[in-house]
Parts: structure tokens; C-alpha cells; sequence
């Protein structure tokens, strides 16, 4: 039985609307939708892989089955905000190796980063993205695999903006409230924020001591907000 997945719902909402506009503008090549396609279960069953390589097939993608990166780049909207998030959901499920040691493939983050031995990788694993996206090292932060340097770097060069006018795409900056003024973790902006919740997409949390994750916490608790064009169009 397909274990249960917290983007799936907004994968398969992705892939039904590319396909059915698609298959509108392409009436004499339509990609079928499988008997049992479902998007409200959290999983991506046989139907949904199905229909995923069906339009893989069609637009002449890599027939993997699965929301790789470059499925990804083509139901996301265009712009540097779906390219980021793209790679981002791509890596959706990496995890430490052994279990709480930071270290495994997480280290592809970290080495990135300048730092070549397991270590805390939250912000390593955001810096590890915007190199994948085409960002250049000298208008990103130094030392980036440090929380607070990417605060620092954001004030002086004016890319914050107001946490509750995040988009997706947008750098998250959390302080977990334990009194020490310190800010604690990052990770990207998701489905932004709705009510008090926040919906994002981050590393080091979670399985195994440490998974890139897609999931949900509370708003309060999300400090700054990076906006990523303003730090893509950094001169």
C-alpha cells in the first residue's frame, strides 16, 4: 500500500490541471486520465503514477513515474519561484545516514555550503538549492550553513519583507521562542501562510533524525521572510 505523503494532494492538483489544459489545447494528442485517478488521498497510488507517465510520455519528459525535477519545472509556473521550488520538491524524502548523524547524502548540502563533515543543515540545504536555480555564491550569504548569517545578509542588501506577504519560493527564517534571541532554523515558504498556520518546505527535521520535509507549523513562530526575487536580482 503506498505510504502516505503530505504534498500529494497538491502534486496530483498540479498534474490534473496541466493535463486538462493541455489535452484542451491538444484535442488530437489528449494524455488519458486513468479509471481511479483520485486527488484527495494523501498518496500517490498506481492511477496517479499512471497518469503521470502517461504525460511524461506525451510532453517528452523522462518517463520515471514520478514529480521529479523536471516534471516539477513543468506543472510549477514558470519563473525563478517555480524553478526553485521545483528543485526543492525534488528532494523532498532525502534524509541522514545513519539515522542523527548529519551525514549520508545530506552531505551534498553541507559540502555545498563549505562545510565538508556532518553538521546542521536546515540553510545548507536552502543554499544547496539556489546553486541548483542558478544563483551565484557572492549574492548569497557567507557562511551559509549559519541561520543567523542569512538574516544579516538579507538586512543589509533590503530583500526581507513581511512574513505574511510570503510567496512561494520565499526564504523562512524561524526563532523557535526558547528565550535566546537566536533565530534556529530555515527553510522555503511553501503554500505561505494561512490563518495561523504556515506551510512550508524545509530540511534537517523530521524522519531519520533529519528529512527534507513539506509539511506544516505555526506562523508565530516564522521570524523573517527573504523575498527570492529580490535576492535573485541582487546586483
Amino acid at each position: 500500500m503506498p505510504t502516505q505523503d503530505t504534498t500529494a494532494r497538491r502534486k496530483k492538483h498540479l498534474l490534473l490541471r496541466y493535463v486538462k489544459q493541455r489535452n484542451k489545447k491538444n484535442p488530437q494528442h489528449l494524455i488519458k486520465i486513468p479509471e481511479g485517478f483520485d486527488v484527495d488521498p494523501m498518496q500517490i497510488g498506481p492511477p496517479a503514477r499512471e497518469l503521470l507517465r502517461n504525460m511524461q510520455r506525451m510532453t517528452g519528459l523522462k518517463e520515471t513515474g514520478n514529480f521529479d525535477r523536471a516534471t516539477m519545472l513543468r506543472l510549477l509556473p514558470p519563473g525563478i519561484r517555480g524553478s526553485v521550488m521545483a528543485i526543492a520538491h525534488a528532494e523532498l524524502g532525502t534524509h541522514e545516514w545513519p539515522p542523527g548523524t548529519n551525514r549520508g547524502e545530506v552531505l551534498k548540502y553541507l559540502k555545498a555550503a563549505g562545510i565538508p563533515f556532518g553538521a546542521p543543515w536546515c540553510v545548507s540545504f536552502v543554499y544547496w538549492v539556489l546553486l541548483q536555480a542558478g544563483f551565484k555564491r557572492d549574492h548569497l550569504p557567507t557562511g551559509p550553513a549559519s541561520t543567523p548569517n542569512w538574516h544579516t545578509f538579507a538586512h543589509a542588501h533590503n530583500c526581507e519583507k513581511s512574513v505574511h506577504s510570503s510567496l512561494s519560493g520565499d526564504i523562512w527564517l524561524w526563532e523557535w521562542n526558547n528565550g535566546d534571541g537566536m533565530l534556529d532554523h530555515g527553510g522555503f515558504c511553501d503554500e505561505g501562510i494561512k490563518g495561523y498556520t504556515a506551510y512550508y518546505l524545509d530540511g534537517n527535521v523530521g524522519e531519520y533524525g533529519g528529512s527534507v520535509t513539506d509539511s506544516q507549523r505555526s506562523a508565530g513562530n516564522v521570524a523573517y521572510c527573504i523575498d527570492l526575487v529580490k535576492l535573485h536580482n541582487l546586483k
